[in-house]
């Protein structure tokens, strides 16, 4: 039950620090990786099925991550009639 709460604990500081999606990404990862440590360590038999589901999980969760594009910035229109506040209101003259 201690192992549980720290690994909890573990798991809201990482999405704390990489944000919720990319914290997520853990789940799809987390069999990959317990499939290879059965065949590392218990001599599971590695297909190649299992080996090309490796593969894409590993690819997709590479591709979720990665940052994407960034916006391009818009000029903002400006209009000579209006004024802005310092309370952020507008004003037309």
């Amino acid at each position: 039950m201690l192992c549980t709460a720290i690994a909890f604990v573990a798991f809201l500081e990482l999405i704390k620090e990489a944000g919720p999606t990319r914290a997520t990404v853990i789940t799809y990862v987390n069999p990959a990786v317990a499939v290879a440590a059965g065949a590392l360590f218990l001599d599971e038999r590695l297909t190649p099925g299992i080996i090309a589901a490796f593969t894409l999980i590993l690819a997709g969760s590479v591709l979720a991550t990665a940052a994407g594009p960034r916006p391009r910035s818009r000029p903002v229109p400006w209009s000579t009639r209006q004024t802005s506040r310092a309370d952020g209101r507008v004003e037309s003259p």
